[in-house]
């Protein structure tokens, strides 16, 4: 089960994780006071809600694990599961949050349809939001632009016709726009230590 959020009209990238955090901590919070009676019977604790989650882009993460670690590996595309459980401890401990963003994951290594960061090509306008020992909430900022998605599903490989309904709207013009997804399940095991 997955619940999708898309914005339009967005203004910026840090508009669109404002909302990321928002919606992601306040789910939370809002399920943990709905079922308080609930989690306490199945001994679950509620996560720690910071006023402010801490965001790292993934290479600032991976230079936090390696310092952590005592290890060099400071360049792979994604983050593992240990990664996160390892981050998520990090921001337990240093911001007395269970919630952790991470942006700017390489391009290549997301959607076709992923913004590339316009300082850095390389790196895309894209995060996930970590709860508690994993990655609950992925998603990024949208490419909006017929030309620009046409350019980057062909740079893949893709063939056009496969895409057509997708890109439909897209010739017509499309408001700055981006959003995210959840995994009901990971966010429930998660929160019930299962």
């Amino acid at each position: 089960v997955q619940m999708d959020c898309e914005f339009s009209f967005i203004e910026s990238f840090d508009e669109l994780l404002d909302y990321l955090e928002e919606v992601g901590t306040g789910m939370i919070k809002k399920a943990a006071e709905y079922s308080k009676k609930e989690m306490e019977m199945l001994g679950a604790e509620k996560p720690l809600i910071p006023t402010k989650v801490p965001r790292l882009t993934l290479r600032e993460a991976q230079e936090k694990l390696a310092e952590i670690r005592g290890t060099e590996r400071r360049y792979d595309p994604d983050l593992t599961p240990e990664d996160e459980k390892d981050i998520c401890a990090w921001a337990k401990k240093e911001h007395k949050s269970d919630f952790v963003t991470i942006t700017h994951f390489p391009t290549k290594k997301r959607a076709f349809y992923t913004m590339p960061d316009p300082k850095e090509e390389a790196s895309s306008l894209s995060f996930d939001l970590l709860g508690v020992s994993s990655e609950w909430i992925t998603g990024g900022q949208r490419i909006n632009d017929y030309k620009r998605l046409i350019e980057s599903i062909e740079k893949r490989g893709g063939k056009l016709s496969d895409f057509e309904i997708y890109l439909q709207s897209f010739k017509y013009g499309m408001p700055p726009e981006g959003g995210f997804a959840m995994g009901i399940e990971r966010i429930t095991k998660d929160l019930l230590g299962l």
